[in-house]
This record gives C-alpha cells, structure tokens and sequence, in this order.
C-alpha cells in the first residue's frame, strides 16, 4: 500500500480537530543525479572512523532525503494544544527505490497549565531539542526518542524522560536535563544540556554525560555569530546527549569540541567549521579525531551565488595510523537570492577528494578500491520550507 494512503485518515483528522485551525506544512528536501570520473556509480566521499561530524556535504551527498511535518495547532479553555506529525523517506542510493515514508516525529503538547503556565508539556517520539553545524550536516546535540517531558519551566529549564526498546529484551532509560540562554558575555548566551542512561538488563550499564554551548552575536561587533560546544560523555551516554552503548562500562568515554563560526557581509556569506574529539571505546582504545573545513557563498547577480567548500578531516587510532581525507567542491547554484542561507537552492558542481592508503576505500564503491582519489560531478536541490 501507498505509504501516503496510510496517512490521509490521520491528517483529515488533524484539520477536523482544529475546528477550521489552520494547518501548517513545512519540509526539507535534498535530490539531484550525480557521476564519477571512474565510470562507476556516483561516489561520495566520508572517513570511515573517528568521530561524525568530519564529512562536509557540498557535492557529496549520494542520496535522495525528505522530512515534512503537519503542525495542528488550536486553544480550548485557555490551553494551547499543538500535535505534530513528521514523515520522512531516505534513499542511500538515487538509483534505487528507497524505503517509502518513515515516522520521524508524532508528539502532542500543551501549554498554559494553571501550575506552571509558562511551561510546554509534551508526550511521544519527538526531536525538539536539537543543535547542529549545517555544512557538516552534523546534529552535536540531539535529545530525540519516545518520551515526555516539559520544557520551558521558568523560561529556561527543560527534563524529558526517554525509552528505548529498539533491542529485544535489552530496554534503556535516558533522562535529558536542559538549561537554556543562561546570561554569559555581551550578546551571548550559555546553554547546558546532562544526560543519564542507564541499560536496564543484565550487562547493562549507566552512564552521564555533559554539553556546553555557548552562543554569541556579534562577535567583535561585526555581523559575525559563533557557536561553541563543549562535550564530554561516560558509559552507555553518547556525547550527542543520546543513548550510547548500553553495555558500555566506565572506559568508554569521550570529548568532543566543535565551534561553528557564521557570517554575512554583502554579497560574501559562509560557515567555517572546526571540530576535536578523542574517545575510548569500552575496551579503552582511544581514538583521537580533528577536522577543518568551511563553505563560502558569492553573490555573483541577485539570484546566482557562487560555492566554494574545502574540508580537511583525520582519525588516529590508538597503535593505528592516521587516516585523511581532503574534499573541494566548487559550482553555482540558483536561489532566491544571494545570501549565504537562502533557500531553494539549485546548484551544479564538480567535487575532488583526495585520502590516503590508512583511510582506505572512502567511497564504499568497489571502483575505488585502489584509489586515493576522486572527482565527481552532478546537481543537486535543497530545499526548507
């Protein structure tokens, strides 16, 4: 069955419920055909350990993704009630037929209660409390599960309690506590994010974590803004704030700083990205992660913009050698304007990557198997709403 058939009856629902209540659509896309100058299938380029966040995405996204989410939002007896739906569709490969339409999110909430009406209380699989760096297409915080929780007491503080029952017989428990725009400096802002988690089994374990980000406008009073994290996570708590290994002990652990710097000045507009990690896997092996890289936008005419994205990304791991990867990517792109974040964007480019032997096949692609480098070519759309 058409996977969209399936949602008709919950989405005529949702309109019925709001008596008339507006209903909100909103999404993002990405799609487009690509090649190699291998005469293979299209090739992206990724190291295969060390920490996420160290792949730069421009000209090297090989597959096909959409989420779109409907938003029924209405007040009944001074509450505001708000339930969302978000269905999303991954295909690894734009050959091949993906998966249909996946939930991703289905959560309701409500606002106003007499004891606590500054406060949002929610219940279901959601994704709210989210922080990424877009060039890396890396979520560093991402509190997302089957739960419930509250949010906004006191303007500022946050706990939700999740579950995880993806493994038989093996349920974890995760508790995220969240401070939000505590007062720092000037124009800035600190956020504080903790985790607990616990494997509740035989063989599980606990564990804890902890995020720092600091949020700053105009950085030396120019139009720039900067983002830094700060991480560390022990046990069965990943650094992302999510659930980790639910079996790992007190040697699995981990630290990782990324800072996102954002600007634009005219028509010149970018995002430079910088991330360092170490971490131990459970049996206490370490690896040691760093990557450098950032995305510059020209405005060449009101809507043409010019794109250029350079990223030099590397793991070490314990005893091991050290793996590298270098990807440029240059092309134009079509849009709405010419600012660094405008959306629809519609973009031709040529992509070239280059590794060493210890990072070995970056593609996945067999044509590559003995290669330490690429040049690829295509186009691609993206798209927020």
């Amino acid at each position: 069955m058409n996977p969209t058939r399936k949602l008709a009856p919950l989405a005529l629902l949702l309109l019925a419920s709001g008596a008339a209540q507006a209903l909100d659509w909103t999404g993002y896309f990405r799609a487009g055909p690509g090649l190699t100058s291998n005469n293979a299938n299209r090739a992206c380029y990724g190291l295969n350990g060390g920490s996420s966040g160290m792949k730069y995405r421009l000209g090297n996204e090989c597959d096909l993704y959409g989420e779109f989410q409907l938003d029924q939002a209405f007040k009944k007896d001074g509450l505001e009630y708000k339930v969302s739906l978000m269905t999303n569709h991954y295909t690894g490969n734009t050959d091949t037929d993906g998966k249909g339409l996946a939930i991703e999110q289905l959560w309701a909430e409500v606002k106003g209660i007499d004891l606590a009406p500054e406060a949002t209380f929610w219940v279901g699989k959601e994704r709210g409390r989210r922080g990424d760096v877009h060039i890396t297409d890396t979520q560093i915080v991402e509190m997302k599960g089957v739960g419930f929780g509250v949010k906004n007491l006191g303007g500022r503080f946050g706990v939700a309690y999740y579950k995880n029952d993806d493994q038989p017989q093996k349920p974890g428990h995760r508790i995220n506590f969240e401070w939000l725009n505590l007062p720092a400096n000037q124009d800035a802002a600190l956020n504080v994010f903790a985790t607990l988690t616990k494997g509740d089994f035989q063989g599980g374990t606990t564990g804890a974590g902890l995020s720092l980000r600091h949020d700053q406008k105009k950085l030396f009073g120019t139009g720039l803004s900067n983002t830094l994290w700060l991480q560390y996570a022990q046990g069965s708590a990943a650094v992302n704030s999510n659930f980790g290994d639910l079996t790992a002990g007190s040697q699995a652990k981990g630290w990782r700083l990324v800072n996102a710097l954002n600007g634009q000045s005219g028509a010149v507009g970018g995002q430079l990205h910088l991330l360092l990690a170490k971490e131990s896997d459970k049996s206490g092996k370490d690896t040691t992660s760093a990557s450098l890289g950032g995305r510059v936008s020209v405005g060449m005419s009101r809507n043409l913009k010019f794109l250029t994205e350079l990223g030099v990304s590397q793991y070490k791991p314990e005893g091991g050698s050290t793996a590298r990867l270098s990807k440029l990517t240059v092309g134009p792109a079509l849009s709405i304007d010419n600012s660094f974040w405008s959306r629809p964007e519609l973009r031709l480019y040529v992509t070239h990557a280059r590794w060493n032997k210890a990072a070995g096949n970056v593609t996945g692609n067999a044509a590559f198997a003995n290669k330490t480098s690429g040049t690829s070519a295509g186009a691609q759309v993206e798209w927020w709403f």
